[in-house]
């Protein structure tokens, strides 16, 4: 590959761009490598390289021997292998449960993950009822005014939330929609206390969903899980019942996530 020869297109962040491409050929190197032989390799001036490389070290990406001076990949690189391995299991993992949640619930389950300003789904367990909800993998879903979508946003930082506010707008698709901020933030800030969302005919006439946060080792949220129901089947006073269910199964699939086997009742 002529490194020389790619030149980044006008939609790139060109630091960033320089930087991937030096990782890239850190990661052929079978040994450490030293400035110079980089630099050409990479082709780019020594000046540059050493400022792309000090960054990098600064996050643990790179490392230079002290003795050598030579240059490695760092061991962050490691970690967040480790969570991308993670998150590509997540479906495989998961999905045993999702189909225990449509099993108890009759209605169809989901795993979504959120993908900057939007939440998708990744994986689903469809009810064996003729009328279902049954939300198209992969489909971008609002995070205002979906179950799994104010799951995730709760999920996040303060500062976060009110970048992801800011940046989205929040386009009104039934006459329950949450388009005013302040009651956006009243919403998550309940979903944070209790543990879980509801959807309730907020995105589409007719729909309800209750979802439930599935975590990591360290309580970070993932994912999560939810149902998908008509308002016929789904309604308001069986919402504690099911709530209980999607509750216990996220909580069980986040033990799974983590390696941990839930104990026999």
């Amino acid at each position: 590959m002529n490194n020389r020869s790619r030149e980044p297109t006008p939609s790139l962040v060109r630091s960033l761009d320089k930087a991937l491409r030096v990782l890239e050929l850190l990661a052929q190197e079978r040994k450490d490598i030293d400035l110079g032989s980089l630099a050409n390799q990479a082709g780019l001036p020594k000046s540059t390289l050493v400022r792309l490389l000090s960054t990098l070290r600064a996050h643990g990406i790179v490392q230079q021997d002290p003795g050598t001076r030579r240059y490695r990949l760092g061991w962050a690189l490691v970690r967040l292998g480790k969570a991308a391995e993670r998150q590509f299991a997540l479906p495989l993992i998961i999905h045993p449960f999702l189909e225990q949640l449509s099993r108890e619930t009759g209605e169809t389950a989901s795993l979504a993950v959120r993908i900057g300003k939007h939440a998708f789904y990744i994986d689903q367990a469809l009810s064996q009822n003729i009328i279902r909800g049954a939300p198209p993998i992969g489909t971008a879903l609002d995070l205002h005014c979906t179950a799994v979508g104010k799951m995730l946003l709760s999920s996040l930082e303060d500062k976060e939330v009110e970048q992801l506010i800011s940046e989205c707008s929040l386009p009104q698709r039934t006459e329950k929609t949450i388009t005013n901020t302040s009651r956006l933030r009243k919403e998550l800030t309940i979903t944070r206390s209790r543990g879980y969302a509801i959807d309730d005919e907020e995105a589409e006439r007719g729909g309800r969903c209750i979802a439930a946060p599935v975590r990591d080792g360290d309580g970070r949220v993932l994912a999560a899980i939810s149902i998908t129901a008509p308002t016929s089947r789904l309604t308001m006073d069986r919402i504690p019942e099911y709530v209980e269910i999607v509750c216990s199964i996220a909580a069980q699939a986040s033990q799974a996530l983590c390696g941990d086997q839930p104990e026999d009742e």
